[in-house]
Formats: C-alpha cells, sequence, structure tokens
C-alpha cells in the first residue's frame, strides 16, 4: 500500500471551502454545494486550462473536445464521521464534469482554490461520477475511496450504488448509524497511533489508501494539480482509470 498525503477533511479545509460547503455540528448529511457553485465549476471545466488537460488525452490530437454543462460534486467519507457519529457523514472533495474526445468519455474535475476561485485540477478517463450521479437521482453522492465504493445519502439511509457498495453493505439501503458502526470497525485500526499509521502511512486513516482492484481494472494515483499552477494541493487521489491526464 502507497503512502499518500491526503484525507478528505484536510481536502476541504485546504480548498477554503469554509462553511458554504461544510454541514452544521451534528449533522449526517453535509450542506449541499450551492448551484452558483456549480456553475462556477462547469465555467472552470470549459476553461483554457481544462482545454490545455484535454489536449492531453492521447491519440486524440486532432479530435475536438466536447465539455458538458452539467457539473456534479462528488462527496468523499469524512474521516471525522468515522471516529464520530454526530460528524458529517461525507467532506466535499471535487465538481465532476462529463467531457469526450476522439470518441472517449472523460471526466473533468474541478475544485476551489485557496481564493474560492474554480480551477481545473484534473482529466480521467471515464464517466463513473455522471453514471454514479444519474443512480443517486438527486441525492447527495459520495465515494468511500478505500474500496471504490459509490453510495447515495439521504438524511437517514445511506444506499449502494455499485457493486463494491453492495459487497460493503448489501444490496439494500443501511441506516446511517449502522454504516457509522461498519466504517469505525473497519478502519479503526488506522487512527493516528495505531500501528497502521506508525508504519507511515499519513494521517492514520487514509481516504487515498490504494485498494486491491479487481482483475478487469487497475487502480492509479493521480496526483491533483492546477493547470495553471495557481492551485497547489497537497492531494493523491486513487480512481479507478484506464489514464489520466494532469500537470
Amino acid at each position: 500500500m502507497r503512502r499518500l498525503l491526503r484525507c478528505a477533511a484536510v481536502l476541504a479545509a485546504a480548498l477554503g471551502l469554509g462553511l458554504a460547503f461544510a454541514a452544521p455540528a451534528g449533522a449526517a448529511v453535509p450542506q449541499p454545494v450551492a448551484p452558483s457553485e456549480l456553475s462556477k465549476a462547469t465555467n472552470a471545466a470549459h476553461s483554457s486550462d481544462a482545454s490545455r488537460l484535454l489536449a492531453k488525452v492521447p491519440g486524440t490530437a486532432k479530435a475536438a473536445a466536447s465539455v458538458g454543462t452539467d457539473s456534479h460534486a462528488i462527496y468523499a467519507l469524512n474521516p471525522a464521521f468515522v471516529r464520530d457519529a454526530s460528524a458529517p457523514v461525507a467532506t466535499f472533495w471535487y465538481a465532476a464534469t462529463a467531457a469526450s474526445k476522439g470518441g472517449q468519455a472523460l471526466t473533468v474535475f474541478t475544485a476551489p482554490d485557496s481564493s474560492g476561485v474554480w480551477q481545473p485540477v484534473n482529466v480521467a478517463s471515464g464517466n463513473t461520477e455522471s453514471r454514479m450521479a444519474a443512480a443517486a437521482d438527486g441525492a447527495l453522492l459520495f465515494t468511500e475511496p478505500q474500496i471504490g465504493a459509490w453510495y447515495a445519502l439521504t438524511a437517514g439511509q445511506i444506499r449502494p450504488l455499485n457493486p463494491s457498495a453492495v459487497e460493503s453493505i448489501g444490496a439494500k439501503p443501511i441506516t446511517v448509524t449502522a454504516y457509522q458502526e461498519l466504517v469505525s470497525h473497519r478502519y479503526s485500526d488506522k487512527f493516528p497511533g495505531s500501528t497502521y499509521n506508525e508504519s507511515g502511512v499519513a494521517g492514520g486513516y487514509d481516504t487515498a489508501a490504494a485498494v486491491t482492484a479487481p482483475s478487469s481494472h487497475h487502480n492509479y494515483i493521480v496526483p491533483i494539480t492546477a493547470a495553471s499552477g495557481v492551485l497547489a494541493l497537497a492531494v493523491l487521489l486513487v480512481v479507478r482509470r484506464k489514464m489520466t491526464y494532469n500537470d
């Protein structure tokens, strides 16, 4: 398992999301990203910096890129929730905008920098986020990156959206309380001070820890940085993608 630097709660702070993207204390469901902010994310996905990232897609030099008009807020399991059931289940991670080029399905990742200006930070192959957002059907979409699971979150329930999530919690929705008990048990030996943490994994609980993928897939470690160099994120993101393109 590789040593990584990222956890979702630290990322939210580093991005300067502040109270606009944070849930009130004790709330199980984070406050959704405002439509006005997602509009800014979409604009960033259409920016010249995003175009430069899309230009790096191999084998498509002569193809024109097409970027969608809808961006989806992607959340990740909150390390604080693993320790404390009163914490929000998930924290904002990035916004995803579907794109395509040369017949390839792609996704543009965007996030706000420390001043709140949205920037394109990565282009990944595939359209996982769009598919999962459609499956969530309006519920808050979050992922448990360690196992590649995607869930839909409502005020009291968590619903599995993909096979990894079904393997994690079963085929039917479970309560937020039941999910907290599950992840607390799953990651309790990875907290700061644990043997896992002392072995060198930053932060103990690590939302970017690599996991073993099925034989038909591969895990890739993707450094998230802004095309313009303005956004400096100390982040390593594990996504199940065949290829990624970033600065």
